[in-house]
């Protein structure tokens, strides 16, 4: 797995302890930054996702 690997919302609920509404809500409250591919499509950066779980600044979880 990469750190520069995206994920969309269906696979971050897949792979962390989260469900869908609360990853919008972090995102709107601007924890998680989504990022809009196409209309239909967002993504989120599996480096910020890992940074956000671990408690961690994205700057930390990179260097790790």
């Amino acid at each position: 797995m990469s750190p520069n690997e995206y994920l969309r919302p269906a696979q971050v609920v897949n792979e962390y302890p989260i469900s869908i509404s609360s990853i919008w809500r972090y995102a709107k409250l601007g924890l998680l930054h989504p990022q809009k591919v196409t209309g239909g499509v967002t993504i989120f950066l599996r480096s910020e996702l890992e940074a956000f779980f671990s408690g961690k600044s994205l700057k930390e979880a990179i260097n790790e």
